[in-house]
């Protein structure tokens, strides 16, 4: 597992062919993406959190499982709850550090999201823990700052412009998700290789 956490690729993410791939897969299947976004908002903020992680680590699973050519379902979204523990863990370490980063100075808590930000993705598609996913996230931004920087800021960009429009959210969030996942596989498509030569 700590191989594929850090077989990364060199190359820098084309954002174009991202947005566009993207799109395709959105288009495909626009219910199951906008609801399976709209459980992760909803039940998220209902349970004051803790369901962010598992349910996020499922819609990442939903992605992949889609782009891999597969059928989904809504239901898929609840997929990550397998992975509840280290979902939870990463989450709480995340959000913890980053609420008292930003507390002390903006920069450090800007840190952690970009250091930490696709924890998630690590526990969701290498079946990392909470802690070797937070490394494999760090090492990610080690290895791949440009493009883990622009996809981030992107992704921010986005959402923020789409939060002043009403229920503008609601179609970023399940776009932004599958952007993220398309850009994790393209950043750590080495990882592949590093697994079949363990």
């Amino acid at each position: 597992m700590n191989q594929n956490i850090h077989g990364i690729s060199k190359e820098t993410v084309d954002v174009v062919s991202l947005f566009k791939r993207s799109w395709v897969l959105f288009s495909q299947k626009p219910l199951e993406h906008l609801v399976a976004s709209l459980i992760v908002l909803v039940l998220g903020t209902l349970s004051i959190g803790v369901l962010i992680g598992p349910l996020g680590v499922g819609h990442i699973r939903m992605v992949d499982k889609q782009q891999r050519g597969e059928a989904i379902i809504i239901q898929d979204v609840f997929s990550g709850f397998s992975s509840f523990g280290a979902a939870l863990i990463a989450s709480l370490i995340f959000f913890v550090c980053v609420a008292i980063g930003a507390s002390i100075l903006v920069l450090p808590g800007l840190f952690i999201i970009a250091a930490w930000g696709f924890s998630w993705f690590f526990i969701a598609l290498h079946d990392a823990s909470a802690t070797d996913a937070l490394a494999g996230s760090w090492n990610l931004l080690k290895t791949q700052t440009a493009s883990v920087l622009v996809v981030l800021v992107l992704v921010a960009v986005v959402n923020a412009l789409a939060s002043t429009v009403v229920l503008g959210v609601l179609l970023t969030a399940p776009l932004t998700a599958i952007f993220c996942t398309l850009a994790f596989r393209d950043m750590t498509a080495g990882s592949a290789g590093a697994a079949s030569a363990g």
